[in-house]
């Protein structure tokens, strides 16, 4: 059989002389220069290919987003007597975030999404709370507990400020710690909580049929500011 096997030779630059290397050199710097000229046509490239579907998409998408805003309203104003009836009727409290209205086919939640916020004065509670654990005897088997407990559950976010889910965790765990500067920190943090609603919401399912007539839910949700 014939080997077909290319073998790659090597050059000694000791062997070629001054022009030929100077050929050599001029050679690899056409090749860098090359390459470095089709770099900056494809960097070209891609920025025009992105103005171009951002330029022609956008105007889609703000229809698009525009139209949500619109649906939201509307489902916030074709519920609007259902609402002031339901509080005659039930007494529910403006400060409810939600609403769900649910037949055998259909549900529909109207709603605000929500954030929890501090108003400062929640540091005021933690120091209570640091100054009880302090207060412990060194040798009290709770006090490394709650000093763990405290870092875990009191500890700030890159903003200083405190998670409210770890808050809602410590709340759920004043009634096992029988002291009263303990459940006063508590209550300063717990006052010091406001929500804040950053947007409206529409969510729910309907039935439908497909095209062999099985049954499905089909889930929706829309928010918007």
């Amino acid at each position: 059989m014939e080997n077909t096997t290319q073998q790659t030779s090597v050059v000694d630059l000791k062997n070629i002389s001054p022009d030929q290397l100077e050929i050599l050199r001029a050679q690899i710097l056409a090749d860098e220069k090359a390459k470095a000229e089709e770099k900056k046509q494809n960097r070209l490239a891609y920025k025009d290919m992105v103005e171009d579907t951002v330029n022609s998409f956008a105007p889609e998408l703000a229809e698009f987003g525009k139209a949500q805003t619109e649906i939201v309203n509307k489902a916030f104003d074709m519920f609007k007597h259902a609402l002031e009836l339901k509080k005659e009727l039930y007494g529910y409290e403006d400060k409810q975030s939600s609403h769900t209205f649910t037949t055998e086919n259909a549900s529909i939640m109207i709603g605000y999404n929500e954030i929890i916020s501090f108003d400062g004065t929640q540091s005021a509670g933690v120091s209570k709370i640091r100054g009880f654990i302090s207060g412990l005897a060194a040798d009290d088997e709770n006090r490394a507990v709650l000093a763990d407990l405290l870092e875990t559950f009191m500890k700030p976010n890159k903003r200083g400020e405190l998670n409210p889910t770890r808050v809602a965790e410590l709340i759920a765990k004043k009634d096992k710690i029988k002291d009263e500067q303990f459940h006063e920190g508590v209550d300063i943090i717990v006052a010091a909580q406001f929500k804040s609603r950053t947007s409206t919401f529409v969510k729910g399912w309907v039935k439908e049929r497909d095209e062999n007539g099985q049954e499905k839910k089909t889930e929706f949700t829309i928010s918007t500011k």
